[in-house]
């Protein structure tokens, strides 16, 4: 079995290290063809079927039923959900009180690299469906729930892969988005405006637990009703999400939202 060398010194397995690749490249909850995961990985179609097939076998990932295509699998999910279930059952309460009072989408998030990795998902009873699965990831600049969060973490950690991420964009575009995160600092909340999705809406707030945030929830549905009962959705969700956080173990003096250091306009 081949072995590779990482830049850390560190061995690894090839064969691991691609499997996952493969999981990693699974982005878009509609799946992705065995073309397009030989593509981003940089593998020949035939060692890709050949991982794919052992993923799935596992139950990481699952053909689709005309065979066109992969999507991650519910063992991902399970296993996302047992090393989070503390926060999922705590969440879930205070979610189905948003969804009861709002009738619109409540979903639940944690960071995930420089993505969101849904948790959990509330539907509306209204005809109102967005793309986001539980176990998809989306980027995280792109929705409320990943701005939310980033906004309360250290914003020069220059591990973070988000930042790395945000290192690449045009300078325009990271002083947008610094800006955009210390405004989200300041009022608690972060909107998603059609950013991830064509005629959708979110609001997002962060939930911390002893000292960090460490997961989000947000209010999703079309833009014209997120937006027409925006202070409404944006004050419930806000409580919500610190009662999570409280029953997580974090604990203010002012009961509020906790104030990192100010974000750093170096970009």
């Amino acid at each position: 079995m081949k072995i590779a060398r990482t830049t850390s010194g560190k061995y690894v397995v090839d064969a691991v290290s691609k499997a996952l690749d493969i999981l990693e490249a699974f982005q878009a909850p509609e799946g992705l063809t065995l073309n397009a995961v030989s593509r981003q990985v940089g593998l020949n179609k035939s060692r890709t079927f050949r991982l794919l097939h052992t993923l799935a076998e596992r139950g990481y990932v699952e053909r689709s039923a005309d065979g066109s295509c992969y999507r991650l699998g519910t063992k991902i999910v399970e296993r996302a959900t047992h090393v989070r279930r503390d926060i999922r059952d705590v969440a879930r309460p205070l979610m189905i009180g948003l969804r009861e009072r709002f009738n619109e989408m409540v979903n639940l998030s944690v960071l995930d690299g420089e993505h969101v990795l849904y948790l959990h998902i509330l539907e509306s009873t209204r005809p109102f469906r967005m793309s986001a699965t539980v176990g998809c990831r989306m980027t995280s600049h792109k929705t409320s729930m990943g701005k939310a969060m980033l906004a309360f973490h250290l914003a020069d950690d220059a591990r973070s892969p988000y930042f790395f991420h945000l290192a690449k964009l045009p300078r325009s575009s990271r002083q947008r988005m610094r800006k955009e995160l210390e405004r989200v600092r300041q009022i608690g909340y972060a909107m998603d405006n059609e950013e991830n999705e064509p005629g959708v809406a979110c609001i997002g707030a962060p939930i911390f637990d002893e000292t960090q945030p460490i997961g989000a929830m947000s209010v999703s549905g079309p833009v014209h009703r997120i937006l027409q009962n925006k202070t409404k959705i944006a004050e419930a969700l806000m409580a919500a999400c610190k009662q999570v956080s409280r029953n997580l173990g974090h604990a203010s003096e002012t009961d509020s939202i906790p104030q990192r250091q100010s974000m750093s306009a170096k970009a």
